[in-house]
């Protein structure tokens, strides 16, 4: 567990300070934001060259103070960007509870209508003469009902435009929350990012006294720490574990051909095999039912694969790549039910948990990258594969909010506001992506 740093050159209050964002105007933090952005984007330039530039004690110390620059940039755009979503929260609250009174008029209005037409749905020819009441009167209310009837209509159609109005502004409102809690992940991550370089800094300077000739010992010390990195486990859901220096060089080549960075890449991986801690493998056993069995358990497994949509293409996955398709691990079936039964099927394969289907749909584009048959068992693959489907999802890299929308994509299939499965999973990956960025940035200044 990371201790919390006291280290600071800038007390933390101070950096709180720091992002305190003064705006009166909706146009106010718009331009402030486009400024944030502008300066973000000449730090970041700064960065790449300074990285250029190669090692030296200065360069170092350069490097780290642009870092942290970057970051307390970023925390005060984003600040920003949430005093914009809780405006907008605040607003959508407002209309939805004008728009529930709105609805419940119409509702009492519609029962005040329903109760006359009721009245005089009660009464007919007979009842008015036995009355002694005049024929005139009769068809005077007969022209009333036919006009109760079209208020009837209307009020019906009143109601639904009423009730339409409500669900758009509840996915607006939920759209906006959703995404003050991606900014807030992003925001709490780039006080961490700032802590870290702090101290980083701070430490280089107590170990080097300023001294060009104590960095070579620094230097040192962080490629034994960078070797380390690369030989540790990176563990991959049903496949052969690789090592993170491994898994990093896949990501990096994938990243270059998607635009997808690496971090994101290897944070879905990740993710993936704890989930199938969880979950479990199964082996198919029955292609005309699509049921299986545990893996370790050997207890059978309704629903693992569906025997329409993806039994057909394992057995064509598994026969090119000489695979018995009753010995190959694919995911189990996540019990799922609603009012009509169990839903759902498993058959994900591979690091990646694509089912058979959708691997079809990218094959040939993950053979290009690859340079030979698709196979979701193998850890290349399988990690190309991911940054394929991460790139359509619309992650872009450096951008924590597309990466985020297209985590909880890649799980659920629906964007983070729509799925509080998915949204769980996007956050998780997201913390993990700055953990694994940590240790790329080690391996990258080793």
């Amino acid at each position: 567990m990371r201790n919390k740093l006291l280290l600071f050159a800038i007390p933390f209050f101070l950096v709180l300070s720091f992002i305190t964002v003064h705006a009166d105007t909706e146009s106010d933090l718009r331009d402030q934001l486009k400024g944030l952005e502008d300066e973000i984007k000449g730090l970041q330039d700064n960065i790449s060259v300074a990285r250029g530039k190669g090692t030296g004690l200065q360069s170092d110390i350069k490097l780290l103070e642009k870092k942290i620059s970057e970051s307390k940039l970023k925390i005060k755009s984003t600040q920003s960007t949430i005093i914009k979503l809780n405006s907008n929260i605040t607003e959508k609250d407002r209309a939805l509870e004008e728009l529930d009174a709105k609805l419940a008029r119409e509702k009492e209005s519609l029962a005040q209508i329903l109760r006359k037409k009721n009245y005089l749905t009660a009464y007919n020819l007979l009842d008015y003469s036995l009355q002694e009441k005049t024929l005139s009167g009769f068809f005077s209310d007969r022209d009333s009902y036919q006009t109760l009837e079209k208020s009837i209509n209307n009020s019906f159609d009143d109601i639904k435009v009423s009730k339409d109005k409500i669900e758009d502004v509840k996915t607006e409102l939920q759209d906006a929350k959703d995404e003050e809690i991606a900014r807030k992940i992003i925001q709490e991550a780039e006080k961490n990012r700032v802590e870290v370089n702090q101290k980083e800094k701070n430490d280089l300077l107590s170990q080097t006294k300023g001294q060009e000739t104590q960095y070579k010992k620094v230097l040192a010390t962080r490629q034994v720490e960078a070797s380390k990195i690369r030989a540790k486990i990176f563990a991959l859901r049903d496949s052969s574990n690789i090592s993170f220096g491994q898994a990093y060089d896949y990501a990096l080549l994938a990243s270059k051909a998607t635009g997808v960075r690496p971090a994101l890449i290897l944070a879905i991986l990740t993710q993936e095999s704890q989930l199938g801690k969880d979950i479990g493998a199964c082996y198919l056993s029955d292609i005309a039912t699509g049921d299986g069995v545990g893996i370790k358990s050997g207890a059978t497994k309704i629903r693992t694969m569906s025997p329409a949509r993806d039994v057909p293409v394992f057995l064509d996955i598994t026969q090119k790549l000489g695979r018995d398709p009753l010995k190959t691990p694919v995911s189990c079936w996540i019990p799922l039910y609603s009012k009509g039964g169990p839903y759902g099927w498993g058959g994900a394969m591979g690091p990646s948990q694509f089912i058979p289907s959708t691997w079809k749909l990218l094959a040939n584009r993950i053979a290009q990258d690859v340079g030979s048959v698709a196979d979701p068992w193998r850890p290349y693959h399988a990690i190309t594969a991911t940054a394929i489907y991460l790139s359509d999802l619309g992650a872009v890299s450096g951008n924590e909010t597309s990466e985020r929308t297209a985590a909880c994509k890649y799980y659920s299939g629906s964007s983070c506001s729509k799925s509080n499965d998915g949204a769980q999973y996007g956050n998780q990956v997201m913390r993990r992506i700055y953990t694994i960025q940590a240790d790329i940035d080690t391996l990258q200044k080793s």
